[in-house]
């Protein structure tokens, strides 16, 4: 029996973040990243989420996802009501995590095929 999980390459899986980069598929990303199952990633100025922009924002419900996940760093970090609430109108999805379980968590999500993205912040290193 194979207990090996079935990736398939041409999805985007985050295979590991640390303090200095995201990884994609086995390859560094030294910035903030939006990233959808297929396609290309997209990098984020951003390093906190005092820092997300409504111009952001509009760009994500534009793709509209299922959910949407932002990591937050090493620890968890919400954003205010407020500025997601055309999320919550347009039925869509927004938990935020820290940045290791949302990658968990979003790998998960597009394995079984649903339409997801994560934000993960990159902060930066002091």
């Amino acid at each position: 029996m194979n207990f090996q999980p079935d990736i398939n390459p041409s999805l985007n899986n985050i295979t590991a973040i640390d303090e200095t980069a995201i990884f994609v598929n086995g390859i560094a990303h030294a910035s903030s990243l939006l990233v959808a199952p297929e396609g290309e990633l997209t990098p984020i100025a951003a390093t906190t989420t005092a820092e997300l922009s409504d111009v952001l924002w509009q760009a994500i419900l534009a793709r509209t996802p299922e959910v949407l996940l932002i990591g937050t760093g090493a620890k968890q970090h919400f954003i205010p009501p407020a500025q997601l609430t055309a999320f919550y109108q347009a039925g869509i999805g927004v938990e935020c995590m820290a940045s290791g379980a949302a990658a968990r968590t979003y790998n998960v999500l597009m394995s079984e095929g649903r339409r997801v993205l994560a934000l993960i912040l990159l902060p930066t290193t002091p």
